[in-house]
């Protein structure tokens, strides 16, 4: 559930920042808006992370890290950020 915790408090930090959720299988998974992660009310441990190329439906057993945060490069153009590690 700790990881779960971590992607709660990514999704309430103000201004968003994008970041990268690690699943059991390898797959790395982006939630580039608060608005794409989606959780059920009585999902059972299932959320939805929507994207451009579709969308992907995990349980929370799937969610091995939340380990890359996205932050802006100071002095990069509009659109370009770096990943923190």
């Amino acid at each position: 559930m700790e990881n779960i915790e971590k992607i709660r408090n990514q999704l309430a930090m103000r201004p968003f920042r994008s970041f990268w959720i690690n699943t059991t299988e390898g797959s790395r998974i982006r939630v580039d808006r608060p608005e794409w992660y989606w959780e059920p009310p009585d999902g059972h441990g299932e959320f939805a992370v929507f994207g451009y190329q579709g969308y992907s439906l995990l349980n929370y057993r799937d969610v091995s890290s939340v380990v890359i945060i996205e932050t802006p490069q100071s002095g990069a153009p509009h659109g370009e950020q770096s990943e923190e590690r």
